[in-house]
């Protein structure tokens, strides 16, 4: 899979429209994921089960500031904003993806929580 900012357009509105079988496609059986200061979940199974209470969940803000590509990895970083029981919440975020043999095999997600 080359890396392009079109792939990682479609990663974004994935993630931004709560689209997880794209993501899901795109993973690795071996995917490490490291959400900073959250955890690690290793392989598709725990991925999979990470991500699936994201389907459908559809962001009411994704802006996107910047994308770096060298390589196989990318860099994102961007502003996300929900509705939650406790109003709206805005998240800044920095996600690593790694590609490999065509397929997503690491992604490190820092997420920071505006207070």
């Amino acid at each position: 899979m080359t890396v392009t900012r079109q792939l990682m357009e479609k990663f974004n509105t994935a993630f931004a429209n709560g689209e997880v079988d794209f993501i899901f496609e795109a993973a690795a059986d071996d995917i490490i994921m490291n959400e900073v200061g959250q955890g690690i979940s290793e392989g598709k199974a725990a991925f999979i089960e990470k991500m699936e209470p994201m389907r459908g969940y559809k962001a009411d803000v994704y802006k996107v500031y910047r994308t770096l590509i060298e390589g196989n990895t990318a860099v994102v970083e961007g502003e996300m904003q929900f509705t939650d029981e406790d109003g709206s919440v805005t998240y800044y975020f920095n996600d690593w993806y790694t590609f490999e043999y065509e397929k997503l095999k690491n992604l490190t997600a820092y997420m920071i929580k505006q207070t």
